[in-house]
């Protein structure tokens, strides 16, 4: 499951926690890795920024999105947050955890002015969310048209590795058949990088067409 904080750039600056205010983890990370550390904390995120990060953001969208990502910019940054004068009052709509949200931003605010980040975000990803008001963005996995999840699968059937063969539970190959790609047990099981998926069907179905071959004859 894919989650993308950005664009707008600026939203990278922000803090994602789930419903117990804990850092979540380095929120410039891949989309695919967000979404697995998401799914990881019951599907329930919130991005937290300030006042100035808001304001950035709403500049950078016209110049850094698509149109398809504009509506969602445009979501994330109106409707898709509740805004709060203070840490806790805004904690308190969202329905997350004010004490635990308050000690995250404070060392998250701490890293971003110079320390080391627990999360281990880049220093030019980090700067301090200290401005007022603040604003919690919904990043949960729930049904929203202008803020879908898009999924994919990982891996597949279980394959002998130098065959390709689809194995049965006893683990004997089942002649003449063969599963490649994301149908297949793979390289992406447990991960998912772009490009891979392509990469991953390339070598397993030429490894398929191989076998086939060479006992055909």
């Amino acid at each position: 499951m894919w989650r993308f904080l950005s664009p707008p750039p600026a939203l990278l600056a922000g803090v994602l926690v789930d419903q117990a205010g804990e850092r979540v983890c380095d929120e410039s990370r891949y989309g695919a890795a967000l979404g697995d550390a998401i799914i990881g904390r019951g599907g329930r995120a919130w991005l937290l920024i300030d006042r100035a990060t808001r304001a950035e953001a709403r500049r950078q969208v016209r110049g850094s999105t698509l149109w398809f990502q504009r509506l969602q910019a445009w979501y994330l940054l109106s409707t898709g947050a509740v805004r709060a004068p203070t840490v806790a009052a805004v904690a308190a709509r969202a329905g997350v955890d004010p004490d635990g949200l308050a000690a995250t931003l404070a060392a998250y605010n701490a890293a971003a002015r110079g320390g080391p980040d627990p999360a281990g975000k880049p220093a030019a990803a980090r700067k301090p969310q200290d401005q007022p008001p603040y604003y919690l963005i919904d990043c949960s996995v729930r049904p929203r048209l202008f803020y879908p999840a898009p999924v994919l699968t990982l891996g597949g059937l279980v394959v002998a590795p130098e065959s390709g063969q689809v194995l049965r539970p006893d683990g004997s190959p089942i002649d003449g058949l063969y599963a490649a790609g994301r149908t297949a047990a793979g390289l992406c099981s447990r991960s998912y990088v772009s490009g891979l998926s392509l990469a991953d069907c390339v070598f397993s179905g030429r490894r398929a067409g191989r076998h086939a071959a060479m006992i055909s004859r």
